[in-house]
């Protein structure tokens, strides 16, 4: 028992930033850009030299660039990130525009995890905790930006 409680004492010891990390909540605001996958469609009509008449349907996707801000509380294993509006499907989830972060993994140099906007459209997020760069990435589109850490309980209105 000794030997077991010994141990523990030295692996939170060895590690206490980590630990500190993933039990402390920290609300992030991130500034970017990104562009969105949206369906375009289009109708081509033809005629030939006898008369005859052709039309169809075009469908295929573009790319429509945005700028926005993202949201982000994490707390332990469980977060919160509030999606740039471009990239969100007609059909979702959340809570207020507030989608929860799955698999979230904290690391000394970055943060990981997916945000589950759907069933079929789950993006993968990155935070780079040195640089604060953030990228989103998934079916919807792609957003990148730069975050920073504040305190919504003294933040400072802007008006």
């Amino acid at each position: 028992m000794r030997l077991f409680f010994g141990g523990f004492l030295l692996l939170c010891a060895a590690s206490p930033t980590l630990a500190q990390d993933q039990s402390s909540r920290f609300d992030l605001v991130c500034l970017g850009a990104g562009a969105a996958n949206r369906q375009a469609t289009a109708t081509v009509n033809a005629w030939d030299n006898q008369g005859g008449f052709g039309s169809a349907n075009v469908v295929g996707n573009r790319s429509v660039p945005f700028d926005d801000q993202v949201n982000l509380w994490i707390e332990g294993e469980e977060g919160r990130l509030r999606m740039p509006r471009a990239m969100l499907p007609a059909i979702r989830g959340g809570e207020d525009g507030w989608f929860r972060v799955s698999s979230i993994e904290i690391t000394p140099d970055e943060i990981t995890g997916s945000i589950r906007v759907n069933p079929l459209n789950n993006p993968r997020l990155r935070i780079d905790r040195m640089t604060g760069a953030i990228s989103i990435s998934g079916k919807a589109g792609d957003y990148s930006g730069r975050c920073q850490r504040y305190d919504p309980e003294t933040v400072q209105r802007a008006f």
